[in-house]
């Protein structure tokens, strides 16, 4: 079994957490606490990069939509970035796709969340 290593990126409004290794029912615990430590409100924009995810099983999924759910009941949104070909494959065919935001690459899930947390902000002050 392979152990997950995990790095941050905050930007305004918006935080890159970077993945790698196997999300399975073994290592989805660990993916989850360190999602909940490292956003800096229940609102704020999530970007998962999952660039260097070689696996991802039902567990890690699931952590990816009670974040995605959390994150909407809350005003944010979950942006997916970069997933291997058989990932995104597992995503189609299980439909999640249909639900969370996938993006081929890190900086377009990026851009992405930053425009929806420029949106968000300008609807607030125009309030």
């Amino acid at each position: 079994m392979l152990d997950l290593t995990f790095a941050v990126q905050k930007l305004p409004g918006v935080c890159v957490i970077s993945v790698a290794g196997e999300i399975d029912s073994a290592t989805a615990r660990a993916f989850d606490l360190y999602i909940q430590r490292h956003r800096r409100a229940p609102g704020e924009h999530v970007v998962v990069d999952l660039s260097e995810v070689t696996f991802l099983a039902s567990a890690g999924l699931r952590v990816l939509l009670n974040t995605h759910a959390f994150a909407r009941q809350h005003g944010g949104v979950l942006h997916l970035a970069a997933p291997h070909p058989k990932i995104a494959g597992f995503m189609e065919l299980t439909q999640a796709n249909t639900v969370l935001h996938v993006h081929e690459t890190v900086e377009q899930a990026v851009i992405a969340a930053l425009q929806q947390a420029n949106t968000q902000e300008k609807t607030l002050t125009e309030a």
